[in-house]
């Protein structure tokens, strides 16, 4: 593994396993990689290890996983201590864990599927019940590289006879405005009775947010029966904050307008405006919401992720883009991807994908025959 000359952190070397899948990367410190194995080096040190954990997670147990939490976890141990301690956390609850059993056990499925050349049968029939609405992310028709369009998720779906679409949202809109399109979409979708199952991504996962949560009325979401949240900045990102400080942001505005990227959609991603606007949004309970969330350790970063990476990490655990706490939805059902950082450079991300709409699928007809 390749590890940037200019890392200014302990890179060691770990293997072992968490929520349902291998790790072999490197983390950032010995207390880090004790609460990764819980397999000491020797006695003496593992028990002091050992102590030290137990400690922490006394003291922080009953806390609110939120920023604050992570960031001052974080600053007392690791970053990476503190991601192990958000995944930890998120796979206690019940709910939590049975989705992720789930998923990897749908991912295995659908590999063996594949493998055998039953592509036929990697779909859950269920799923087919659902047209599946894509939101994407920031600058997704200019750079078809980030994977904010879902283009290749969309064509191996269509490709397997699902009915997907995706929302033309102003790539460089404002939240509102992009929030805006949804929210016609979605209206329009419910007076004809559709079934959705809606999938956001990054700067798409606050548009969605504030589309279902505050612009539509209850009746007007009646065709939304799932929403999966990719990464999404639901808390916004220190990034945005960073570069509105004067006279970063004059930089920025430059930089921006060379690169022919709208400048406006920014202010809506800091930090401040998109805790506040999440904080004013009621969710209609019975849309199913389920989260995706990379939880990247140290050694997992890509190189031209890990300058932001680095940024954020004394503010607590990060996936590259933004707080791995913002990217949270409350009372959501979560979902763990190690390895990855924000942008899910998989190898079976494709997969995956459809493993997880298989999943959100199931579940809706579970609920649905069970209130019947």
């Amino acid at each position: 593994m390749l590890i940037d000359a200019c890392v200014s952190y302990p890179t060691i070397p770990v293997t072992s396993r968490l929520a349902n899948a291998p790790i072999s990367t490197t983390v950032d410190s010995e207390l880090a990689r004790h609460y990764l194995t819980r397999s000491p080096r020797h006695i003496a040190e593992g028990a002091v290890l050992a102590e030290r954990t137990a400690d922490i997670e006394r003291r922080f147990g009953g806390r609110p996983v939120d920023w604050l939490t992570l960031k001052e976890i974080s600053a007392e141990t690791s970053p990476d201590f503190a991601t192990l301690f958000f995944i930890n956390h998120c796979l206690s609850d019940h709910t939590n864990a049975r989705f992720q059993a789930g998923y990897s056990k749908e991912v295995q499925r659908v590999k063996l599927l594949i493998h055998q050349g039953g592509w036929a049968r990697t779909v859950r029939p269920g799923l087919r019940g659902y047209k599946i609405l894509f939101i994407p992310g920031f600058h997704y028709v200019s750079d078809t590289t980030s994977g904010a369009d879902f283009s290749n998720q969309r064509l191996l779906m269509r490709e397997l006879g699902l009915n997907v679409q995706l929302a033309a949202t102003e790539e460089d809109g404002t939240i509102e405005e992009n929030a805006e399109i949804i929210a016609r979409m979605v209206r329009c979708e419910s007076r004809c009775q559709s079934k959705l199952i809606v999938v956001s991504t990054s700067k798409g996962g606050p548009e969605t947010a504030l589309a279902l949560g505050k612009m539509l009325r209850p009746g007007e979401t009646t065709s939304v029966k799932a929403w999966l949240s990719v990464g999404g900045l639901i808390g916004g990102t220190l990034l945005a904050d960073r570069v509105m400080t004067w006279p970063k942001s004059w930089i920025a505005r430059i930089i921006f307008w060379f690169e022919k990227i709208d400048f406006r959609s920014l202010p809506g991603l800091t930090t401040g405006a998109s805790r506040a606007r999440m904080n004013s949004l009621r969710l209609p309970p019975r849309i199913l919401v389920v989260q995706y969330v990379a939880a990247p350790l140290s050694g997992d970063i890509a190189d031209d992720v890990r300058d932001r990476y680095n940024y954020l990490r004394k503010y607590g655990p990060n996936d590259g883009l933004t707080l791995l706490a913002d990217e949270l939805v409350p009372h959501a059902n979560t979902i763990v991807e190690l390895g990855c950082d924000h942008f899910f450079r998989d190898p079976d991300i494709n997969l995956k994908s459809l493993a997880i709409a298989n999943l959100v699928a199931d579940e809706l007809n579970a609920e649905a025959t069970l209130h019947k």
